[in-house]
């Protein structure tokens, strides 16, 4: 048997008596140190990690936004037939991406989707990022057409910025316009302040009617 194999009873084993005297192991200061914060009572502040962020105010932002994810809307062959029935397209119209965002009144940034619903009545040519197997017949059916285009998100940031520059430009154009106005009304009130003032200095001339000098003698 050796020493590390030895094992102790509870008995044997004593509580140590804290701030009990210097003999009892843990006298005096009571294995908090001599000063500070954490040697007082009632101090213990749960979750505080000495002024920096603690670990419950961390988690919830650990994760991110993906850059690359994308909402998925759903289209059925239905939807064109609305759009027909209500007279929004004609029969062998073009539909690019854009109109179909539009008319589906989705996100401007969505994966569209084309499903088969009910027959079409008419044949139509139509962009989407993905179409079924039936819904790609029902379309050739009629003589019409789908185009599969890649899927490409724009970025919020660049149209945002197109935005900002637009709204700048019309605000300094609108201020540019303020100033012009303002130097014609100034321009003009100087004009009439100088017609006044002329005016007042040429000399009036008496309402009544002057007699005529005498000639002089010869």
């Amino acid at each position: 048997m050796k020493l590390n194999e030895f094992k102790t009873t509870k008995e044997n084993s004593k509580r140590k008596r804290i701030c009990r005297g210097i003999g009892s192991g843990k006298g005096k200061t009571g294995g908090r140190g001599m000063k500070g914060q954490k040697s007082r009572t009632g101090v213990s502040i749960n979750g505080f990690e000495g002024g920096q962020m603690p670990l419950h105010m961390r988690m919830p932002k650990h994760g991110f936004k993906s850059k690359s994810k994308y909402r998925k809307i759903i289209l059925k062959t239905d939807f064109i037939n609305q759009l027909l029935e209500k007279k929004i397209i004609s029969d062998k119209a073009k539909l690019d991406i854009g109109q179909i965002v539009n008319f589906s009144r989705s996100s401007k940034n969505s994966y569209i989707k084309f499903l088969f619903g009910k027959k079409l009545d008419k044949p139509v040519f139509v962009q989407a990022h993905a179409v079924s197997a039936n819904a790609l017949k029902e379309f050739k059916r009629v003589g019409g057409e789908v185009d599969i285009i890649k899927y490409k998100k724009e970025n919020s940031s660049k149209s945002n910025n197109i935005k900002k520059k637009v709204l700048k430009e019309n605000k300094e154009s609108d201020d540019s316009k303020k100033t012009v106005k303002k130097e014609l009304v100034s321009s003009s009130a100087r004009k009439k302040l100088l017609n006044k003032k002329v005016e007042s200095k040429k000399p009036k001339v008496s309402s009544k009617s002057t007699k005529d000098k005498p000639s002089k003698k010869p």
